[in-house]
């Protein structure tokens, strides 16, 4: 049996995410465990917080309470059994606590709401999910608030050939293959690279033969910039899932550091899919 871990800070976008998550679930025959990390309330500057023990007791039962009627609210709009949920709260740091709860619990993925960083609040909630996304060791689905809550139809993957793509292919075909989905791979290197197109080329080559019984295609074009050029390859190929592998300089890495492109991870038209880094990754466990 596999484990879906969904963070939630009880709003509507979180309840959005979970009930994506609920049809995860369904086709990978997974539990779900909600998990809510609170903080303590930030205190001025020399200010004593005496009552500091009693208000964090005060902050756990509240956040207790919170999570069972957002788990009746998830089961009441999924039908999903309450033997199959797990609760979670606990004070913590957001982003460092949940991929600590993700590894005590073997979490085999993990899905999470994101929305348009309009705010402070908002864009330090988008840095927490960059955080979960770049440091943990299973796939991470960020889901946007107006994302359809249904079964993924075509996946594509933005592969940069910069690590294992047969092990990434893998584990991209071990998610896809229950959902039914078709899977595209898609490299965009610079046009002024010297020799790349060949290599590129062999390398497409290799992963057809390895991969010609699978419900796969490869593609690679070539623009004047990578990131602009996977933008708008995805805005006219309009997936239901884009994904990506993390690694040390991925593409995903990139889109990070590029303010113009945030986009992607906080206001993105689609669910993203990411994959831990390569060299750390195992295959999921058979359905």
């Amino acid at each position: 049996m596999k484990t879906i871990l969904v963070p939630t800070d009880f709003s509507d976008n979180s309840m959005h995410a979970a009930q994506y998550a609920a049809t995860l679930a369904r086709a990978f025959n997974a539990d779900i465990t909600f998990v809510n990390i609170y903080t303590f309330p930030v205190v001025v500057e020399y200010e004593v917080a005496s009552n500091m023990n009693t208000d964090l007791i005060d902050m756990q039962k509240i956040a207790e309470l919170n999570l069972a009627d957002f788990t009746n609210d998830f089961r009441s709009r999924t039908n999903f059994t309450a033997e199959r949920i797990s609760k979670i709260a606990e004070y913590g740091i957001v982003g460092y606590d949940i991929i600590e709860k993700a590894e005590s619990i073997k979490a085999d993925m993990i899905v999470m709401g994101t929305k348009g960083a309009h705010n402070f609040l908002e864009r330090w909630l988008g840095t927490n999910a960059q955080k979960i996304v770049k440091s943990a060791h299973c796939p991470v689905w960020i889901i946007p608030e107006g994302c359809k809550l249904e079964y993924p139809q075509n996946i594509l993957y933005a592969a940069d050939f910069k690590e294992d793509e047969s092990l990434a292919i893998s584990l991209l075909l071990d998610i896809a293959n229950p959902l039914g989905a078709t899977c595209k791979v898609v490299h965009v290197h610079e046009y002024f690279e010297p020799n790349v197109g060949h290599a590129i080329e062999a390398t497409i080559g290799r992963l057809e033969d390895e991969f010609e019984d699978e419900n796969i295609t490869f593609k690679n074009i070539d623009r004047e910039d990578v990131v602009e050029g996977l933008e708008k390859y995805i805005e006219g190929y309009n997936p239901d899932v884009l994904a990506f592998a993390i690694h040390e300089k991925s593409f995903l890495e990139r889109i990070f550091e590029i303010s113009t492109t945030n986009h992607f991870v906080q206001e993105a038209k689609w669910p993203i899919l990411t994959f831990p880094k390569l060299n750390g990754a195992t295959k999921l466990t058979t359905i």
